[in-house]
């Protein structure tokens, strides 16, 4: 027996225990909200003849939801094994995105990051059905994560022809699928154009331009989409006054949402990206004080949530997360925005002291950050409030995301200590 061999899979043993972890897990799931509405389509039409209404009364997601029709018809427990397997693979791609030498830890690494992403994402994934919401937003995520690490490992010159093009192929058909999320497709182009721009002195990976491709359409896809202005109408229920929102409020709206959430919200995955940061600029300064006033001015707001002092959480949440700052009282602003700011200098703070020495090496933290955050600010661009939940889904994978690249520079020393 080739003891060797078998040691080079040893960092599969994470993942199982994932696997099995995520499995008890969804035995306690059920069907509820959405999930109900598309269970019973195939009872009353065609799939394919319902897909193709939606598109043109509701929504652009015509491939994910033709999947998740058929996947409702399936039995549940099929459901729990496939959900379980997506989720793992996540952890699985992530994992192998960055790339380690010391696999077993990075593999141990990925999988508590991925249960703290799925924790941090549970409020939101339950939101409109378990099933209807991570087929709508974790199974594109992995189909994205899937498409780009076949297309960086199968699609080399060396590789032989049949195997390169089968690549390609699958890789089309994943990145159709995750940008038919749009929220996905915007924060894909998004990471195109950071890279094309950090790159394009050098040579461009001509692979990219595949993905940038893709995002493209499935942009295209929802701004043409006749269902679209459709349920902006309908959907302007929740939200009556948002016809008299301008530019600025729209932003103001976006801003005001991911900040304070970032600040009010027991978040697990940016709280550990805040502590991530701490010990990064504490290595980088040798500086104590640095390190703690970074980290805990930071993360000090949460814990507001888990104490009863919830006047103050009470305070900024009123109206801020709907509307914006500006509709607010004068004291209620100028208290939000003083909390806000100290958290906002600290976190920027804490960034320029690691971007100062090492920018080579951590521009894709960067911009991972800044496009999840970015995403994010679509808040301010739908009236649909039930929905909003949903959009920190992305959010709160790009911080698992940074977080890992983080711990990487810091083992491997490219954040010198």
């Amino acid at each position: 027996m080739n003891i060797k061999k078998y040691k080079n899979y040893l960092f599969l043993l994470p993942f199982l225990f994932l696997f099995l972890i995520l499995l008890d897990w969804h035995y306690s799931i059920g069907l509820s909200a959405d999930d109900l509405f598309f269970y019973t389509i195939p009872q009353e039409s065609d799939i394919l003849s319902f897909v193709t209404e939606r598109y043109d009364i509701w929504s652009s997601r015509t491939l994910i939801e033709y999947v998740l029709c058929h996947i409702l018809q399936l039995p549940l427990i099929l459901w729990w094994y496939l959900d379980s397997l997506i989720f793992t693979f996540i952890g699985i791609l992530t994992f192998k995105l960055i790339d380690g030498k010391h696999k077993i830890f990075y593999a141990t690494l990925s999988c508590v990051l991925c249960l703290s992403f799925i924790f941090s994402s549970y409020y939101a994934l339950s939101s409109a059905g378990f099933i209807t919401t991570s087929i709508n937003y974790a199974w594109p995520l992995f189909s994205g994560l899937l498409a780009i690490y076949i297309l960086k490992n199968y699609t080399a010159n060396d590789t032989g022809k049949i195997k390169r093009i089968l690549a390609y192929i699958i890789s089309v058909l994943c990145l159709l699928f995750a940008v038919n999320n749009e929220q996905l497709a915007v924060i894909l182009l998004g990471l195109f154009v950071l890279y094309y721009l950090f790159n394009y002195k050098t040579e461009i990976n001509k692979k990219c331009y595949l993905i940038g491709l893709s995002a493209v359409i499935g942009i295209i896809n929802t701004i043409i989409c006749p269902g679209v202005p459709k349920r902006f109408i309908s959907e302007l229920k929740w939200f009556h006054d948002y016809l008299q929102l301008n530019l600025l409020n729209k932003l103001n709206i976006g801003l005001s949402s991911i900040i304070n959430r970032c600040v009010t919200w027991c978040d697990l995955t940016t709280l550990i990206l805040l502590g991530i940061i701490a010990v990064s600029v504490y290595l980088l300064t040798k500086n104590k004080k640095k390190a703690m006033i970074s980290f805990i001015i930071a993360s000090g707001f949460w814990i507001l949530t888990l104490t009863d002092n919830l006047m103050l959480l009470q305070i900024m949440n009123a109206n801020i997360t709907r509307y914006g700052y500006v509709p607010i009282s004068l004291k209620r602003m100028i208290l939000s925005l003083t909390i806000y700011g100290i958290f906002i200098m600290t976190f920027l703070y804490g960034l320029y002291i690691i971007y100062k020495n090492q920018k080579s090496v951590l521009w894709p933290v960067y911009s991972i950050m800044f496009v999840g955050f970015a995403s994010t600010i679509m808040f301010g661009f739908t009236p649909s409030i039930p929905s909003m939940e949903r959009m920190y889904i992305f959010f709160y994978y790009g911080n698992m995301l940074a977080i890992l690249i983080f711990i990487k520079q810091i083992i491997e020393k490219r954040i010198k200590t």
